[in-house]
């Protein structure tokens, strides 16, 4: 009877937390461009644990369709992402794909990326000064989908890919130097660029009409893409 009376306690206790940390999270339906939407049309779904408390920093978990979690770290705004602290990514599959640090919403401190078959693909020192309000990503090591290191120490071949620019080119002690090449398909460019210790000197875009377009700064280059 004791017994009983305990398990029933315990479930009335269970029920009571569980609905605390309903009230205290909030639930966001996101696009596949992490845009807010409805329930019907999402891809995401974003949990922000201690929503309904005031905090320095909020516990933020996004979700894909399947329940597996897409990302977990902390936000300094509860209602606007402003990462800080360690964020980690995984695939779709549930393995581990990033993990990186922030300070402020920026990239600060040591980076690590898979492959989906978790092999380890870079190893990245992000450098974030907030008196200049200046970045700069050093490339340690790099390893291609065969497993071959191709970057040791800051220096060797890298290629660099994300959802739309392919781009592949030398790292001299950690940054981008000498031409790299590329093509962003979202533009229908390719482009050469021409890198001085990570800055980028100058370069020049080739579109499907075979008309070139220069410039001489990274800013103008995204302008362009913009």
């Amino acid at each position: 009877m004791k017994r009983n009376i305990l398990l029933l306690l315990l479930l009335i206790i269970s029920a009571n937390l569980f609905s605390q940390i309903n009230v205290m999270s909030k639930k966001i339906f996101l696009d596949s461009l992490n845009r807010e939407t409805t329930p019907e049309n999402y891809s995401y779904t974003r949990i922000i644990t201690n929503y309904s408390q005031k905090s320095a920093r909020y516990v933020v978990t996004d979700f894909y369709k399947n329940g597996r979690k897409k990302m977990t770290g902390t936000t300094l705004d509860r209602d606007i992402l402003k990462k800080d602290g360690e964020f980690i990514c995984y695939y779709k599959n549930g393995a581990k794909e990033s993990v990186v640090n922030y300070l402020e919403d920026h990239k600060s401190g040591k980076e690590i990326n898979w492959y989906e078959n978790q092999s380890k693909k870079w190893e990245k020192q992000n450098l974030w000064d907030s008196k200049t309000k200046k970045s700069q990503t050093l490339i340690l090591n790099y390893w291609d989908e065969n497993k071959n290191q191709t970057v040791i120490d800051g220096n060797g071949e890298y290629e660099e890919t994300d959802k739309y620019t392919t781009q592949k080119g030398t790292i001299k002690n950690g940054l981008k130097q000498g031409t790299w090449q590329g093509s962003d398909i979202l533009r229908k460019i390719t482009f050469i660029d021409n890198y001085d210790r990570g800055v980028l000197i100058s370069g020049v875009s080739i579109d499907e009409n075979n008309v070139k377009s220069s410039y001489s700064s990274l800013d103008k280059k995204q302008a362009g893409r913009k």
